[in-house]
């Protein structure tokens, strides 16, 4: 998957060439309140090259997903499922994971945080 970071100045720029839904790259192994390592990108559907931003090809693979349905704030709970999962199937995990926002607050109105989706993606080490 092409992906692209982006803020919202650079949305405005690269807009017509967004095929996906956003989402967060996180390379943190654990948890991490503060100093969090991530990347919010969008998948674009061609290499562009705009200042100041960073294009780069995810890798393909196996990963374990889980469709998380709920607040942002509930996350946690959909990751220990996931991890737990994980671990009693004994799989590798590899970084960075992955949280694509396939329903959540739009540019004007929040909507019901009950009603947001969010799929975790855990890529697998071969």
């Amino acid at each position: 998957m092409l992906v692209m970071k982006i803020s919202y100045s650079i949305g405005k720029a690269v807009g017509r060439y967004i095929c996906g839904k956003p989402l967060n790259l996180y390379y943190d192994g654990e948890y991490r309140e503060d100093d969090a390592d991530f990347e919010p990108c969008v998948p674009i559907r061609q290499e562009i090259a705009v200042d100041g931003v960073s294009v780069h090809t995810l890798p393909g693979g196996r990963g374990l997903t889980l469709m998380h349905r709920g607040p942002y704030d509930q996350l946690g709970r959909s990751y220990a499922k996931i991890l737990k999962v994980a671990g009693e199937r004994k799989l590798n995990l590899a970084l960075p994971s992955r949280e694509v926002y396939i329903k959540g607050p739009g540019m004007i109105f929040k909507g019901n945080p009950k009603n947001y989706l969010t799929e975790i993606q855990l890529p697998l080490k071969d």
